[in-house]
């Protein structure tokens, strides 16, 4: 099994709306009427979750789908750290990237984190590759841990 190092930056977005709330109101009239408060919320921003440095198996080629042609390459292990969890990536998962009829690329990871404390953490990532080269990333964290 060829043994490659990959390195990835995370970043996780949260996001928030401003949120209006209504609220009934009686006028001398007796009759009920709408009015909308509005409440700020914080601006958007972006906040640095982990850095990941994982080893990959032998690419696996699948061949010419619907959606163009796919490729696995096994996620054998490796080690994330940052400043909320840290520890190491399981031997349990994989990239099944595809490269659509016109040239463009897109990964589609899923793959699992054990935390220092021991947490499972389900990792799922998906994005295009752009011009430059870079891969811009939907992450989606799932656990049971109610420390996460």
């Amino acid at each position: 099994m060829l043994s490659l190092a990959s390195t990835l930056t995370l970043l996780c977005g949260v996001s928030t709306a401003l949120i209006g709330s209504v609220r009934a109101q009686t006028d001398s009239t007796g009759t009920a009427a709408a009015s909308k408060a509005q409440h700020s919320a914080p601006t958007p921003g972006l906040t640095y979750l982990y850095s990941l440095n994982c080893s990959l198996g032998a690419g696996i080629p699948v061949g010419t789908g619907p959606v163009g042609i796919r490729t696995v390459i096994p996620i054998t292990g490796g080690v994330f750290s940052g400043p909320r969890l840290s520890s190491k990536i399981l031997d349990l998962g994989a990239d099944w990237s595809v490269v659509d009829g016109k040239g463009a690329f897109r990964a589609d990871t899923r793959y699992q984190l054990r935390t220092d404390d021991g947490a499972d953490i389900f990792v799922r990532t998906a994005g295009p590759a752009q011009a430059d080269g870079r891969i811009h990333l939907t992450v989606r964290l799932e656990t049971g841990s109610a420390a996460y």
